[in-house]
């Protein structure tokens, strides 16, 4: 996995409301003026070849009921190869050795628009992605 940068961003995790569909509320992060929630996990054997750049890290608060180093910059978000418009960006904490899986998040500006998906993606089925 490449590694932290010395410039990485701190994102900090917020909400995101989906009004349209009974209030789903999703956590989520800014990244070049884009909002972007979960959507998906990886459909098959981890790859990291399919990494392009780790970008920062979330932070954690004190309100995360799994947070034990709240200054921890474990859970980091990487770009993807193949994506340079980043409609996607993906989450992975590798010090979590037991049933870890990356978690892909999706720019909410690309909702109902036909953008090429990764085919090691495979969807959650959240109603806010028309699934």
């Amino acid at each position: 996995m490449p590694e932290l940068p010395h410039d990485a961003i701190a994102f900090e995790f917020g909400s995101f409301d989906d009004v349209e569909h009974d209030h789903a509320l999703f956590g989520s992060i800014e990244y070049n003026d884009r909002t972007y929630i979960a959507y998906g996990t990886i459909n098959r054997l981890y790859n990291p070849s399919r990494v392009d750049s780790c970008v920062g890290f979330i932070i954690q608060d004190e309100h995360s009921s799994s947070v034990v180093d709240l200054d921890s910059t474990d859970r980091r978000v990487y770009s993807i190869v193949g994506d340079p418009e980043h409609n996607f960006l993906m989450e992975y904490d590798d010090t979590i050795k037991l049933m870890n899986q990356p978690t892909f998040l999706r720019a909410t500006d690309t909702n109902g628009k036909d953008i090429d998906i990764p085919d090691y993606i495979d969807t959650l089925g959240y109603a806010f992605w028309g699934e």
